[in-house]
């Protein structure tokens, strides 16, 4: 077989083109690996609203984990399982903010911190002013259990609370009714 420049063009360009699909096939799978990441993090917040959301309700026992786990086991133990007789009435919840990200060199891990408003009905449902709201604060540590996304660490506090401006008032008005008095 004699070698002839058409062969060697032929030859080179083949090289050339195979060379080239494979920098097109790492460069797909380098993408498709960073998609995969970002539809983590979407899944995990959409998770993150959704523990919320059961969390006020008092239904979050299947996003637990380890630590958190036992905790809620153990108050269930103690103070029965929560049902509707025994949860305050909730007329509404708005997540205010929430923002979710993995923790650093960590692929199993992450971060949830939210701002959550719930208004609990006390009286008459169409009355809003009857309502008591309280914003929170939930802050939940996730990690991977079995491929799944759960809690094994949260702390709640509270921001603010509907009463505290009622109670204000009462005290500036008893402090107005001491001086009058002296």
């Amino acid at each position: 077989m004699r070698i002839t420049v058409t062969n060697l063009v032929l030859v080179a360009l083949l090289l050339i083109a195979g060379s080239f699909s494979f920098l097109l096939y790492t460069n797909l799978q380098e993408a498709k690996a960073t998609i995969e990441k970002y539809q983590d993090i979407e899944k995990l917040n959409q998770r993150s609203e959704d523990f919320i959301r059961a969390l006020i309700y008092g239904k979050h026992k299947k996003y637990l984990t380890g630590e958190q786990l036992e905790k809620y086991e153990t108050g269930e133990k103690e103070y029965g399982t929560p049902t509707e007789k025994n949860m305050a009435k909730v007329n509404e919840m708005k997540i205010q903010q929430l923002f979710t990200k993995k923790i650093k060199n960590k692929d199993n891990e992450a971060e949830s911190y939210a701002i959550v408003q719930v208004r609990y009905e006390t009286g008459d449902p169409n009355k809003y002013g009857d309502d008591y709201i309280h914003t929170l604060t939930v802050n939940s540590h996730w990690v991977k259990d079995a491929g799944e996304w759960k809690v094994d660490h949260l702390e709640m506090s509270l921001l603010k609370d509907s009463r505290d401006e009622m109670l204000r008032k009462q005290a500036e008005e008893a402090l107005r009714k001491a001086g009058q008095a002296s």
